[in-house]
């Protein structure tokens, strides 16, 4: 399955240089699948809606939305309506791509951060400034060999 993994940039950096590690992310599960109403895992709507609740968890555990995408075999956790999923030593080689905003994405995830400090994911994902923030900005795609320059 795809899973969509927020990381911070120390997170990131050790695990390229390490080669693998633990993850927590988010993928298409069929909770996920029933709670969005989404007809299919492999869409882009369901990989749409998974980048960007991995980036209000990145937003809201790390102060940024730096995604890493990958096929790994993971299984469901809590909270399990948004897809949550985790997997035991993942190789860096199986991630295909890394999200992370531009200089003016980073600023309004910022202020909306500063807003929600305090939220869960679910109490974000249905904020006004999160709806905002994903209507205004969108995610930058960088290849796995890119990730020096995101740290």
């Amino acid at each position: 399955m795809l899973v969509f993994v927020p990381l911070d940039p120390t997170g990131l950096a050790q695990w390229a240089r390490v080669g693998s590690r633990d993850v927590t992310g988010f993928a298409a599960t069929p909770s996920f699948l029933e709670t969005f109403e989404l007809p299919a895992a492999d869409s882009e709507d369901a990989d749409l809606t998974l980048l960007e609740l991995a980036g209000m968890e990145g937003l809201l555990s790390h102060g940024v939305r730096l995604i890493a995408v990958g096929p790994i075999d993971a299984v469901g956790i809590e909270p399990a309506e948004f897809g949550a999923v985790a997997a035991d030593a993942v190789a860096w080689t199986r991630m295909e791509s890394i999200f992370t905003d531009d200089a003016d994405g980073a600023r309004q995830a910022s202020r909306v951060r500063a807003l929600l400090a305090d939220a869960s994911l679910a109490e974000a994902w249905d904020a006004e400034e999160t709806t905002e923030l994903l209507r205004t900005t969108e995610l930058l795609w960088h290849g796995p060999t890119e990730w020096e320059s995101l740290v």
